[in-house]
C-alpha cells in the first residue's frame, strides 16, 4: 500500500489511524492473546507448545474468539450459523491466578495443513477445506460485521486498500492546498495591515475542505475452515495430505439450537440513561410510579442452554459456565428497527410511537446532569450538527392503572413475543417510618383518656370510693 508524503500533521493523523488498525486483530486472537506480564512469569504460568483449534464462533450477534487446547475435549457451536475454525500450533500458557489458557499468537503462530473431517457416528458427515475469509466492518471497526469468504475475500481487502490509498492521497492534497491557502491569506492580511483597506469578498480564497476518513475497515485475508452444521453431536479431526489423522486433533463437537425465540427490550430510563435494564420474557411485568419517560430498544432474542452458550466462546476458560448445565439464558441478536410501538389501555390503542434518533448532551454547571434531545433531520443542503447517541422509541406514561405495550411491523401485524404489561405502583400516603409510631400514639391516647376520666370525678368522691372498697 503506497504512503504519500504529507505534512507533519497529516503524517501524524495517518500514523494514529494505522496504529488503531494494527490492534484490530481477529477476535480469536485478540481475546485470547497472553498478556506480557504473564509471559514474563508473574504467577508462574505453565507453558506448552501444542496444537489447538482456533475458534471464531458466531454468537448470534457477533463473532466470538476462543480456542480449544489439548486439555479440552468438546467444542460447542450454534446450529445453522457460519463458524470459523483453524488448525494452529502456538505457545499455550495456563495461568493459575485466572485459571485460563492463553496463547502467544503474536510470538508463535504455526499453520497446520490438512482437511477438516466432521464425523457423525462412524461415518464422515462433511469434509471441509481451508478457504480465505475477511471481516468487513462497513460502519467502522466497532460497528456491525460482515463475513466475506472465498475468492471475494481478497477482493474485498483490495478494495479496502484502494479506498485507503485514495484517502491518503486526498489527505496529502488537502495539506498541500491548506499550505497554499494559508500563504495567500498571510499575504492578503499583510496588505490589509499596510494599506488599511479591507479586501473584497472576491479576493478571499475559499479554504480547502478536509477529506472525511472512510469508515470501512477490512481485515487481512486469512485461510481457515468455514462451515455450518445442523443440530447434533459430531466428532472432528484433521487429516493430512496422505489421509492420516494428525495427532491431538480429535475433538467432540456439540452443535446446539435455541429452545425458543422472542422479543427483548433494552429499557433506558431518562433519569439513568447510563444504566439500562433488560426485559427478556413476555411474562415480565414493568412497573411504573408517577409520570416517567424511558426509551426502548427492541431486539430479536433466542433462548439457549446457558452452559453450551458460554462454553462456545470461552473454551480457554475451564471454569466458565460450571453449574449452569440446566440453566437457560436469553441472547439479544438483531435490533428491530422497522416497527412501531403501540401502547394500549383497556384494549384501545392510545399511543403509536416511532423509532427516532436522540442525542445526550451534558448540562452546564456543577450539577453534572444531562438532557436527552431528539435529533431533527437537517434542512436540504445542510449537514447534521451532531451525531445521535442512540436510536430508540421514546415512551412517556403516567401511572394510571394497567397498560399493554407491543410491537407492530410495517404491515401492522403484532410481532410475537413483544407484548409487555405495564402496571402502576401505588405509593403509600403515609411514609413507612410512621408505622412504628402507631402503637406509641395509641398508648398516649389511652393515657390521656384515663386522665380525662379522673378529672371528671368530684372532689372527695375519689376518697370515699376508695374507703368503701
Amino acid at each position: 500500500m503506497k504512503r504519500p508524503i504529507v505534512s507533519f500533521l497529516g503524517s501524524l493523523l495517518i500514523a494514529v489511524l494505522a496504529v488503531g488498525l494494527v490492534w484490530a486483530a481477529d477476535p480469536s486472537e485478540a481475546l485470547t492473546q497472553v498478556p506480557q506480564e504473564v509471559k514474563e512469569g508473574q504467577g508462574t504460568p505453565k507453558k506448552e507448545h501444542q496444537f489447538v483449534w482456533s475458534l471464531s464462533p458466531w454468537t448470534g450477534k457477533e463473532f466470538g474468539g476462543s480456542f480449544a487446547p489439548r486439555q479440552v475435549d468438546t467444542i460447542y457451536l450454534l446450529a445453522g450459523e457460519t463458524n470459523i475454525m483453524n488448525s494452529l500450533r502456538s505457545e499455550i500458557y495456563y495461568w493459575d491466578i485466572t485459571q485460563e489458557y492463553m496463547a502467544d499468537w503474536f510470538g508463535t503462530k504455526e499453520e497446520v495443513d490438512g482437511k477438516l473431517e466432521i464425523l457423525k457416528g462412524n461415518s464422515v458427515f462433511k469434509t471441509v477445506e481451508k478457504t480465505p475469509y475477511v471481516y468487513s466492518y462497513p460502519e467502522g471497526y466497532y460497528g456491525r460485521v460482515e463475513l466475506v469468504t472465498g475468492p471475494e475475500a481478497p477482493e474485498a481487502f483490495e478494495r479496502y486498500e484502494k479506498l485507503q490509498d485514495d484517502y491518503y492521497d486526498a489527505v496529502s492534497a488537502y495539506y498541500d492546498a491548506q499550505s497554499k491557502w494559508q500563504e495567500k491569506m498571510d499575504k492578503l492580511l499583510a496588505r490589509v495591515r499596510e494599506t488599511g483597506q479591507y479586501a473584497s469578498p472576491e479576493e478571499i480564497p475559499a479554504s480547502p475542505q478536509q477529506p472525511e476518513a472512510p469508515k470501512l475497515y477490512v481485515t487481512s485475508p486469512v485461510e481457515a475452515f468455514v462451515f455450518d452444521l445442523p443440530e447434533g453431536k459430531y466428532r472432528i479431526r484433521l487429516v493430512d495430505s496422505n489421509g492420516e489423522v494428525v495427532p491431538e486433533t480429535q475433538k467432540n463437537l456439540v452443535v446446539f439450537s435455541p429452545r425458543r425465540a422472542g422479543v427483548g427490550y433494552e429499557i433506558i430510563p431518562e433519569s439513568k440513561w447510563t444504566k439500562p435494564v433488560l426485559s427478556d420474557d413476555r411474562n415480565q411485568v414493568l412497573y411504573l410510579e408517577g409520570r416517567r419517560t424511558f426509551y426502548l430498544k427492541p431486539s430479536h432474542e433466542l433462548e439457549y442452554n446457558q452452559y453450551q452458550y458460554l462454553k462456545m466462546s470461552s473454551l480457554h476458560k475451564p471454569l466458565e459456565g460450571l453449574g449452569t448445565r440446566s440453566a437457560w439464558m436469553w441472547v439479544h441478536t438483531e435490533e428491530i428497527v422497522d416497527a412501531k410501538i403501540q401502547i394500549l389501555k383497556d384494549g384501545e390503542v392510545i399511543q403509536t410511537i416511532e423509532r427516532k434518533p436522540y442525542y445526550v448532551e451534558q448540562t452546564p454547571g456543577y450539577a453534572l446532569g444531562y438532557n436527552i434531545v431528539e435529533v431533527t433531520p437537517p434542512e436540504e443542503g445542510e449537514t447534521s450538527e451532531r451525531e445521535p447517541t442512540f436510536e430508540a422509541f421514546r415512551i412517556d406514561l403516567e401511572a394510571k392503572g394497567k397498560y399493554v405495550m407491543r410491537l407492530v411491523d410495517a404491515s401492522g401485524e403484532v410481532i410475537p413475543g413483544s407484548e409487555r404489561v405495564i402496571r402502576s405502583v401505588r405509593v403509600a400516603s403515609w411514609p413507612l417510618y410512621t408505622i412504628p409510631l402507631i402503637p406509641l400514639l395509641v398508648g398516649l391516647a389511652v393515657v390521656a383518656w384515663r386522665r380525662s376520666l379522673k378529672s371528671d370525678i368530684p372532689e372527695g368522691m375519689e376518697t370515699q370510693v376508695t374507703t368503701e372498697g
